[in-house]
């Protein structure tokens, strides 16, 4: 069970408000407040915890004012974890004034699959008959709600077999954690994941009884629902006796990790496997010719520590790969983030834009799904005929076969 705020009151006690933080915050540098900066929310969590301050609305608006990027955990100096302490805070305002549309959406559809599939194809009719639009114009539906623009017509889930084995001698028999961005909104990076993964010698499993990896319920405050999701995924793959855990996403890599459920599990990032893979079995690259930049998704370079081996991968198969500014500085997506604060996360993603800008790349590539859907909504905004693509896309090419 992630921590509550009584758990971390060692933590956020030792917060000098030197404002280092400040520094680093993408959401503090584009909305300039002090409110909004790490250490106020760190004093707002003490403050809710000693009971100096009620749970009421603008105080979960605050605490929603945090991408929780990890920026400032990396930066602070006294190496508190402040992400943690956002989402402990989230929780105990759950706790304290829950919302009935956030906790439907969150604990009773996205942790039920067959629901969240459901919610899914509603979405996908929604946009046929034009009805976001419509909805979008009149201000009925929130900005963000254009994020994802048009749903594919089917789901990843419906396109790739259970197993697939490996091209030849296998040598690795991974589970692929299929997530939820990929799945509903990029099933090509899914059909990509598992292609280039047979090609490479692996035999990849999809357990059909997945579940969300419980990263969404986290950043809502539904912990023990985000427990929950951890638990019947870390079960379904202990019956399956894989060698390794694998996703394309870096936020439900990152959550898997992170999950003490599960603990004894091996799970690998992606970038790293394929590079593991590629030196024991070379089959030949392809060069990719056009310019590609690297956007460094927070779940993985924060949270991971893992910086080098997707730069390592494109430059394997790049004739020209380009190191954009701020590589890692965060686009603004935070998973719903834009849904509730859209200014705030286009006014972060317009730096990002002017950096993929500068480097005068033809193609971004990242590995998590939902920085590609931020990314390309603000290049399409800014009139940019950019593509932005997950590294395993590539990496198919490479492999002598387009996407």
């Amino acid at each position: 069970m992630p921590e509550d705020l009584e758990g971390l009151k060692e933590q956020y006690l030792r917060c000098v408000r030197c404002g280092q933080c400040r520094s680093v915050c993408p959401v503090f540098e584009a909305v300039k407040n002090e409110t909004a900066t790490p250490r106020g929310k760190v004093f707002l969590a003490h403050l809710l915890a000693t009971g100096e301050i009620k749970a009421n609305t603008q105080v979960q608006a605050q605490l929603s004012r945090c991408l929780l990027c990890r920026s400032c955990s990396k930066e602070c100096p006294s190496a508190i974890p402040v992400h943690q302490i956002v989402s402990a805070a989230r929780a105990e305002l759950v706790c304290r004034a829950p919302s009935p549309v956030k906790r439907m959406v969150f604990r009773h559809i996205w942790t039920r699959p067959r629901r969240l599939a459901l919610a899914a194809g509603l979405t996908r009719q929604i946009q046929i008959l034009g009805l976001d639009r419509l909805g979008l114009s009149l201000g009925l539906l929130p900005p963000g709600f254009a994020l994802p623009g048009r749903l594919p017509r089917r789901a990843a889930r419906a396109t790739i077999p259970a197993i697939t084995p490996a091209a030849g001698k296998t040598r690795l028999r991974v589970g692929y954690f299929l997530g939820c961005s990929t799945n509903f909104l990029f099933p090509g990076v899914a059909e990509s994941t598992v292609a280039v993964l047979s090609r490479l010698g692996c035999e990849v499993v999809i357990p059909p009884e997945l579940k969300c990896c419980g990263l969404p319920q986290l950043a809502s405050g539904e912990a023990d629902a985000a427990v929950n999701l951890a638990s019947a995924n870390s079960e379904v793959f202990r019956r399956l006796n894989v060698e390794a855990v694998v996703s394309d996403c870096a936020s439900c890599t990152a959550a898997l990790k992170e999950s003490p459920e599960f603990a004894g599990i091996k799970v690998i990032e992606l970038s790293e496997l394929l590079l593991e893979l590629l030196k024991e079995y070379n089959p030949g690259l392809q060069q990719i010719t056009k310019p590609v930049t690297y956007h460094d998704p927070c779940h993985l370079s924060k949270a991971q520590g893992i910086t080098a081996a997707p730069r390592e991968l494109l430059r394997l198969i790049c004739r020209d790969f380009r190191e954009m500014d701020g590589a890692s500085d965060c686009c603004g997506s935070g998973g719903t983030f834009a849904l509730y604060h859209y200014q705030t996360s286009m006014a972060i993603l317009d730096k990002k834009i002017a950096a993929i800008k500068k480097s005068e790349a033809e193609i971004v590539a990242t590995s998590c799904p939902t920085c590609i859907m931020q990314i390309r909504h603000g290049l399409t905004g800014h009139g940019c005929e950019i593509d932005v693509v997950h590294t395993v896309e590539l990496l198919e090419r490479a492999l002598g076969r387009e996407t």
